[in-house]
């Protein structure tokens, strides 16, 4: 029996940064144990190895509804992005290409633009608006002159700080009419929402494993075949050499059980975590009255995640306190933690401008239960009373 006076088991509510190994992929990875050999090797082992890895892609391009030779493995979802905005750009160079992103993008877009534009590119940004959902009319505007020269349209379908959810079907029609190719980081979307390329004609799109309980290291592109990429690293012709390098059989059967599981799961889970995302924001609306929801009016947002945020509240100290308490969440993208400069996000929303402002992004995974999220809930407004008490 345990101790009464024992501590409480600790809140994992940052599913959004990465989402634990999960057993029956960890189950999965080991019965796979005996593949683990480079997959180029043309002997038994290599062979083997080799069968593996294509049948994790075969897996992953029926859930994305794809072919099997669109699926290219690189070691996450940021070097994926980096290969899909900045692979376009130098492989159209000579005709100074247009990449479009809007103002929230994962900084693995906003970074590859960057450098296509110190390179040659034309570089444009559409804004959202304050749910942080883009604004069409400005990224039609972003298209006028598209028909003339390569372009890319690099939207992520659901934002990983806020959870808004783009409107990806409008977003392709306009790329499309423009004759542009769409890029979406998927990253956050994939396993949560319903993602899949027969229904939505993105040219390219970004997943990775580990937010669905797979294993760190190892993402996918999807690359509609006849679009042209430059690869970004050389020295061999594994993944078409797009990405080139030893392959990781044992990553990629991780990948795809993950993947299978989140989707399989999807329609179950689904309403079960906007219930306890609901009622989440109702209890710290109620006990916290200066709380701001993040993309509260945004049209659709990811079921699993709720971003919040405290006018006049640090949020270094937010945090610790929280975790002090066993309580596992994050301030915002974990891609930017350690950074000195305030979300980008946010401030492409209109919030900002306050000296200090505490983001609180609370985010689910298979094995949250309601009980976690309200003592969560409990341990944040327990903190923001003694804060306001003690100021």
């Amino acid at each position: 029996m345990k101790n009464a006076s024992s501590p409480a088991q600790p809140v994992y509510l940052d599913h959004a940064a990465t989402s634990p190994l999960r057993s029956e992929v960890w189950a999965a990875m080991e019965e796979a144990l005996s593949c683990g050999f480079n997959p180029a090797s043309v002997h038994a082992f290599g062979r083997r190895a080799h069968e593996r890895l294509e049948a994790s892609r075969a897996e992953l391009s029926a859930l994305l509804g794809c072919e099997p030779r669109e699926i290219y493995f690189t070691g996450g979802g940021t070097q994926a992005d980096n290969v899909a905005v900045l692979g376009f750009s130098r492989a159209n160079v000579d005709r100074r290409p247009l990449v479009i992103l809007s103002t929230i993008e994962h900084k693995a877009c906003l970074q590859a633009a960057e450098r296509a534009e110190k390179e040659g590119a034309d570089v444009r940004m559409a804004p959202v608006d304050e749910s942080g959902t883009v604004l069409l009319d400005s990224l039609e505007e972003a298209l006028a002159d598209a028909e003339q020269r390569p372009t890319l349209v690099s939207v992520m379908w659901a934002n990983n700080e806020v959870g808004a959810v783009q409107p990806m079907a409008e977003i392709a029609r306009l790329a499309h009419d423009r004759g542009a190719l769409l890029h979406t980081d998927a990253v956050q979307a994939f396993g949560k929402i319903e993602v899949s390329v027969d229904r939505l004609p993105a040219d390219m799109l970004t997943a990775t494993a580990h937010k669905l309980g797979g294993p760190v290291g190892i993402g996918l592109l999807y690359c509609r075949d006849g679009v042209r990429l430059e690869p970004l690293t050389f020295g061999g012709s594994q993944e078409k050499a797009l990405w080139p390098g030893t392959q990781n059989p044992l990553a990629a059967v991780g990948f795809a059980r993950a993947a299978r599981l989140a989707v399989e799961a999807r329609d179950s889970e689904t309403p079960r975590w906007l219930d306890m995302r609901l009622g989440l924001e109702r209890s710290l609306k109620e006990a916290i009255p200066q709380l701001v929801v993040h993309a509260e009016d945004a049209p659709e947002r990811l079921p699993h995640l709720l971003s919040v945020g405290v006018p006049g509240c640090d949020a270094a100290a937010l945090l610790l306190r929280m975790d002090l308490e066993g309580i596992a969440v994050s301030g915002g993208s974990a891609c930017s933690s350690g950074s000195t400069k305030g979300s980008h996000v946010l401030e492409a929303m209109g919030v900002g401008g306050i000296d200090e402002y505490a983001t609180v992004r609370f985010s689910f995974g298979p094995g949250t239960s309601a009980q976690a999220v309200e003592r969560a809930g409990r341990s944040m407004i327990r903190a923001i009373s003694s804060m306001a008490a003690r100021a």
